[in-house]
This record gives C-alpha cells, sequence and structure tokens, in this order.
C-alpha cells in the first residue's frame, strides 16, 4: 500500500475535473428538458384557451350564458386573487388626531412658472435725408441690421425718378420683411414732413444725389438751400441730435450747417460731424492693394478737407516702418481724388455709380455713432469737425482729423500727426483751398437771410436779403 500511494495521487487529480464537468452536463441537460416542458404546458394552454373562446362565442350566439360563465371560472379566475397594493397596507392612524388616513392622494400638477420678459434693448432712432437715391436705399438696408438702431425713419427730398429707382414706400414695405427689430418708416417733401422725419431723433444722417463730374461751386449751390432747411428743421424738432453730413461738398456743408444752428441758438460742435468714410474707405483699400494686404490691415486716416486738393490721405500711417516713396504717395492720393468722377465718368447715364461702396463706408460710420451714444463703445473716427481752440492750424475753424466719440458726442478731437514731407506740402495747400470754400460759405450766408423754414427747398433764392442795423454786422458782411 504504501508504494501505491503515488501511483493513486495523480490519478484523482486527474478524475476530479472530469467528474465536475460530468455533473455540470447532467445539470444543464435538466435545465433544458425543464424548458421544454413548460412550453409544450404553455403551448397546451393556449391551445385550450382558444378552444374555450371558440365555444363561448358560438354560445354567445345561440343564446347560451353556460359557456360564458365557464370561461370566466376558468380564465378569470387566477386574476381574482390579484389585490393593490394600497388595500393590502393596514390602514394607519395619525398620533395626533387618532383617524384613519385614506390612500395617499397622487401629486398635484406642477405649476407653470411664468418667466420674466427680458427688458427691452436700448436703442437710437436715426433719420435719413435724402434717402430717395441709390445710395439712401442701399443704407436703409444696412442700417435695418443694426442691433444698435430701434428705429429708421427715411426721408424723400425730391420725387423719385420712375426709370431709375423704385418708389420709397416700396423699399420700406420691402425692408419690413427683413426679421430685424428695427422698425422702418418712410416720410416725403410733397406731403411736408420733415419735421415729422425728425421728431425724436438721435442721429441725423444728411445724403445729396449731385453729380461727382459738376463743378464744387455747382454743386454748393444747389445744395446749399437744401442743407439750410434741414438744419433749421434739426434745431426745431431735435437739436440735440447728433448731425452726419455726407451731402457734398462737405467742406461747404458742415460750416453752412453750423452757421444755421448757431443762429437759432442750438450749436453744439461735439453733435455735427462732416464724414470721410468713403475717401477713407479707398484710400485703405488702395493702399492694401499696392502692399499686397489685407484691407483688415491698413487704415488710411484723411486730413485736411473732404475731397479735392484738401484732401490730404496719410500713406505714410499704412505700414509701421515703412513709407512710400513721394512719386508713389501723390500717385495714390491723386487716385483717391479722382475716384468719384472717375465713377461716374464709367458708368455714363446715372449721376452716382459707387452707390453700394459709399452705402458701406456711411453705415460703418453710422453704426459707430449709434453704439457710442449707447455707451457700448468708444470708437475713434475721421470727420470734418470743428478744430481745437488750443491748436491754432489755420483760419479755417473746421478740419478734418481723428476724433473720439462718446455717449455725449464727440470727446476728444486729436491734434495731427507727424506726416511727411509730401503730406505736409500737401496740406499747406489743402488748407488754402478750405479757406477759399469757407469764405464762399460766408458769402452765401450772408447774402441770404435764415428763416427758411416755410419755403421750398429746391429753390435757391428763397432766402430775404439781410438789412443791416448795426455797423458791424456790415462791417463784418464785407469783410
Amino acid at each position: 500500500m504504501p508504494q501505491r500511494a503515488p501511483l493513486m495521487r495523480p490519478l484523482v487529480v486527474l478524475a476530479l475535473p472530469g467528474m465536475y464537468l460530468l455533473y455540470k452536463y447532467n445539470q444543464y441537460r435538466q435545465q433544458q428538458m425543464e424548458t421544454a416542458r413548460r412550453r409544450v404546458t404553455e403551448r397546451e394552454l393556449m391551445h385550450l384557451n382558444t378552444k374555450i373562446r371558440e365555444n363561448i362565442l358560438i354560445d354567445s350566439f345561440q343564446g347560451n350564458d353556460r359557456g360564458r360563465d365557464r370561461y370566466v371560472r376558468l380564465v378569470l379566475a387566477p386574476f381574482r386573487q390579484l389585490r393593490c397594493e394600497e388595500e393590502d397596507k393596514p390602514q394607519e392612524k395619525t398620533e395626533k388626531t387618532g383617524a384613519k388616513t385614506s390612500a395617499p392622494m397622487a401629486l398635484p400638477p406642477p405649476e407653470r412658472k411664468v418667466l420674466p420678459l427680458p427688458a427691452p434693448r436700448p436703442g437710437v432712432q436715426v433719420a435719413v435725408l435724402g434717402a430717395e437715391t441709390p445710395v439712401g436705399q442701399y443704407l436703409a438696408f444696412l442700417l435695418k441690421q443694426c442691433q444698435s438702431i430701434k428705429k429708421l425713419r427715411l426721408y424723400a427730398a425730391k420725387a423719385t425718378d420712375p426709370l431709375c429707382n423704385r418708389d420709397l414706400c416700396q423699399v420700406v414695405q420691402d425692408l419690413h420683411h427683413i426679421d430685424t427689430n428695427c422698425f422702418v418708416q418712410a416720410y416725403s417733401c410733397a406731403c411736408n414732413e420733415l419735421g415729422r422725419s425728425l421728431q425724436n431723433s438721435d442721429v441725423v444722417v444728411m445724403l445729396d444725389d449731385a453729380c461727382a463730374e459738376d463743378p464744387m461751386e455747382k454743386r454748393f449751390n444747389e445744395q446749399a438751400p437744401l442743407v439750410k432747411r434741414y438744419a433749421d428743421a434739426i434745431a426745431n424738432e431735435c437739436p440735440k441730435a447728433f448731425i452726419v453730413v455726407c451731402t457734398t461738398p462737405v467742406d461747404c456743408m458742415v460750416p453752412l450747417a453750423a452757421q444755421a444752428l448757431k443762429d437759432m441758438g442750438w450749436y453744439n460742435p461735439q453733435k455735427i460731424l462732416g464724414s470721410l468714410a468713403v475717401p477713407e474707405m479707398r484710400a485703405s483699400t488702395l493702399a492694401a492693394r499696392a502692399l499686397c494686404l489685407d484691407p483688415s490691415y491698413t487704415k488710411i486716416p484723411c486730413v485736411g478737407g473732404t475731397e479735392g486738393a484738401s484732401l490730404v490721405p496719410l500713406f505714410s500711417k499704412a505700414v509701421e516702418y515703412f513709407d512710400f516713396t513721394r512719386q508713389n504717395s501723390r500717385m495714390l492720393t491723386e487716385t483717391v481724388r479722382a475716384a468719384a468722377a472717375a465713377m461716374a465718368r464709367g458708368d455714363g447715364v446715372c449721376v452716382k455709380a459707387a452707390e453700394l461702396s459709399e452705402a458701406h463706408a456711411i453705415a460703418g460710420l453710422v453704426m459707430k455713432i449709434s453704439n457710442a451714444l449707447l455707451c457700448k463703445d468708444i470708437p475713434r473716427v475721421t470727420g470734418f469737425v470743428q478744430t481745437n481752440q488750443s491748436q491754432v492750424v489755420c483760419s479755417s475753424r473746421f478740419l478734418a482729423n481723428v476724433v473720439e466719440i462718446n455717449g455725449t458726442g464727440i470727446s476728444r478731437n486729436f491734434s495731427l500727426p507727424k506726416m511727411s514731407d509730401t503730406e505736409t506740402d500737401l496740406l499747406y495747400v489743402a488748407l488754402s483751398d478750405l479757406c477759399y470754400k469757407h469764405g464762399l460759405v460766408a458769402d452765401w450766408y450772408c447774402k441770404y437771410c435764415s428763416f427758411s423754414c416755410g419755403l421750398n427747398a429746391t429753390q435757391v433764392n428763397f432766402f430775404i436779403p439781410k438789412h443791416y442795423e448795426r455797423f458791424d454786422d456790415c462791417a463784418y458782411a464785407n469783410m
């Protein structure tokens, strides 16, 4: 026996796993057989239930209730023993009152909380004078999409040309379909609605439809009565509005509007600005193309005036540590000055051909001013404004320069930046041209009276000549 023990141990080790696997296999076979028996029983019960239903249907047609009672006893009897869980629970007594409590009630429906309405967005009201022009229609389309503008009023200063443009009312009806919060209204000069279009306005934009090829004196004589009437209406209806003058020549119209507001007693140098958005846009685009750069990286400020010989774009500020040559700078300057006339000459029939680009530039300026008046931003823009008294440059009271705008208007007027020798020479010529234009405005204003609200704006000589009562006034007029 002691010799066989070493031989039996490996056999026992090998036999135990086999016995375990045999036991598991037998257990699995028993489960399969039990499952098969269950399925057979379920089939037989279903077959029996089907036969009982068929017999009940046959008996019900024959008027026999015996089959129905048998079906209820056989089929529905097991379900009668089911009880609701709530009935099985013993009724509990309250500790304080001793009364029996009933089954728990269902929860009440949740109350819907009424969400508070959002506060109304602050916005400004913008009036566009001369909106019957193509530039005015495109400008209205762009301003309709500005979130800072809550109301946009379009005034038609002249009858619409049926060959070129649509009626202003049709444009307004079309703009109503744009899904923005800005409300657009149309007003016409035929109904004498200039005052209504300006009521409670925060920003007033003056546009024109003058031909860029006409001489400056002719454009001034045609547009001066209209701007004079605009200024008188602004002083009566919205004297605290921010005025953006885009009527050409801007060098003459800004002093004219300022003088008219001063006579009415509502002149504020912080609330009037001549637009240089169009020449600044053209100069920045031209410099970007010459340097093969993205136009968003180049910004060319303009100083002096707004058009012609008085306009001086500072191409030396295009890129840091880079300056154009004298010849290239003069060539780019002449290209920017003659851009409007070249566009009008190339189109032929229409008076103004650069409506889309001009509307884009003016809309960008108006949006910046609207955001500044709402204290959302403090932008720096280039405008033709009154010169700072502490910085005497020339005899001209107005000069194009970089200014800063906040909620009260023009808060800061920056001095002239450092310029190249070529730009300094051009600025000297520009200051002489500005003095000539301001003298032209003074002569025209002294010739006519300022009370012109009740007359037609298309008439040039609708003012009454002044009667000088004092020697000082007469001497100042002769000067």
